[in-house]
């Protein structure tokens, strides 16, 4: 059996969308479904990890389409002299705040609708050369999922649409007029009405579809939660301080960093730390690992001056896959950062479960929902609200304490909590889900 994958964010694009979709692909093989995917090209985004591509089956095919979008044309301007990001690193805040806003208002459902089309054309050469049982497409980008529709209408091959976001009320969901906002609902509504299955990452965005849609059969939407690799860990191995951390207690974000407020609260309770504690100037280093949106070059100069954090807070580069674990790894702690408000009522960031299996303890800086939930159920660490600067203040100076006098902050999720997060129990039920549609479908 083989499905027909079209996936924008895959290999060797890096970062958090992309975990969900290679592992599918990686663990759907030994379970009797091989993957065509569909993508886009290296060039066509800013963060990378070649390093998954060794993660894919020898039967995976992958179909590599270009198409005109935001990121080509920022790539243009990139060309003739204009500087918007750094590869791996950081972007400018400003110039994407102001560019999201222009793609807001004229480019439906978003920016990678040349992408979209073209994967949906070299998706109709593929089905007619044969061999297709069923469709996955995965978002964001939406306009996958527009891909999709056209597939199913033509070809009638069953389809799961993913989406690792929900598509109306996501985080960085701000339609500019109610027309724009009629048209995404009615394009969701097509989507969600077209596929055979819904899948999404947390059981609150379930919840939220079936609601929207009471007239669907509540099975229809299915929960496929995000989780963590035990293999990944195997090969991250034990990890360790590095030379440069000896004698310095490190809180690390790992990850990209964008839409999230929550930042500006972790700094201002780190001020608020050293103005207290005057001796964690040398040992407190807050560390952002990873491409990042909120501490631009220009942006974060201006926040560090202010907060007199320069010599405290640190931006390194994205890194692979699995030298990001390690660094989660050898960290004294981790930090979870929210987007604050409705949004964290929703969502696990895909991140969490590599969080809570580190072996390190973690900071939640978010509002009520799965995430916060999670950390207090694991008992991982605290969890204070997106603006509580007094309590995550408060949370550091614990910690500090404690690491000065030598306690042990290694925390355990036991293994029958963790088991169930395995990503190849999320294939495996895809696989389920694959073949269940597949089956039904008329010969």
């Amino acid at each position: 059996m083989r499905v027909l994958v079209l996936a924008y964010f895959f290999p060797p694009l890096g970062g958090g969308g992309c975990q969900r979709t290679v592992k599918l692909v990686r663990y759907l093989e030994p379970l009797g479904w091989t993957a065509s995917v569909i993508t886009t090209s290296a060039r066509d985004y800013w963060i990378h990890d070649p390093t998954l591509l060794d993660e894919l089956p020898a039967s995976a095919q992958i179909l590599r389409v270009g198409g005109f979008t935001a990121i080509r044309a920022l790539r243009m301007l990139e060309r003739a002299g204009f500087g918007f990001e750094e590869t791996q690193g950081s972007r400018r805040r400003g110039v994407f705040r102001a560019l999201r806003a222009l793609q807001r208002w004229f480019l439906l459902p978003d920016g990678y609708g040349g992408w979209a089309r073209a994967a949906r054309d070299a998706a109709n050469r593929r089905i007619r050369s044969g061999g297709i049982d069923a469709i996955w497409t995965t978002s964001s980008p939406e306009s996958a999922h527009l891909a999709g529709l056209s597939l199913k209408r033509r070809f009638g091959i069953p389809w799961v649409a993913d989406f690792r976001d929900p598509w109306v009320g996501r985080a960085t969901y701000r339609p500019p007029t109610r027309w724009h906002d009629r048209r995404h609902r009615a394009m969701e509504g097509e989507v969600v009405r077209s596929a055979d299955r819904i899948t999404v990452v947390s059981e609150p965005i379930a919840a939220l579809y079936r609601a929207r849609y009471p007239e669907l059969d509540p099975a229809r939407f299915v929960l496929l939660p995000n989780g963590f690799d035990p293999d990944d860990w195997r090969r991250a191995g034990e990890g360790g301080v590095s030379t440069q951390d000896v004698g310095r207690f490190v809180l690390l974000h790992a990850g990209q960093l964008a839409h999230r407020p929550t930042v500006r609260t972790l700094l201002h309770a780190a001020r608020r730390v050293l103005e207290d504690d005057p001796p964690a100037r040398r040992e407190l280093r807050i560390r952002f690992m990873g491409g990042n949106e909120e501490l631009g070059a220009a942006e974060r100069g201006a926040m560090e001056r202010g907060l007199a954090l320069a010599d405290v807070v640190e931006i390194v580069p994205a890194r692979p896959h699995i030298a990001a674990l390690r660094s989660m790894r050898a960290a004294s702690a981790l930090v979870l950062l929210g987007h604050g408000g409705p949004a964290d009522s929703l969502l696990y960031t895909g991140k969490i479960y590599e969080y809570l299996t580190s072996g390190r303890p973690v900071l939640g800086i978010a509002d009520e929902g799965p995430a916060a939930s999670l950390i207090r159920e694991t008992r991982a660490g605290p969890v204070l609200g997106s603006g509580d600067v007094d309590g995550v203040a408060r949370s550091l100076k614990e910690w500090l304490r404690a690491w000065r006098g030598g306690a042990d902050l290694t925390i355990r999720v036991p293994d029958a909590v963790s088991a169930p997060w395995e990503r190849r129990l999320a294939s495996a039920r895809a696989a389920s889900i694959l073949t269940e549609i597949a089956s039904n479908r008329p010969r």
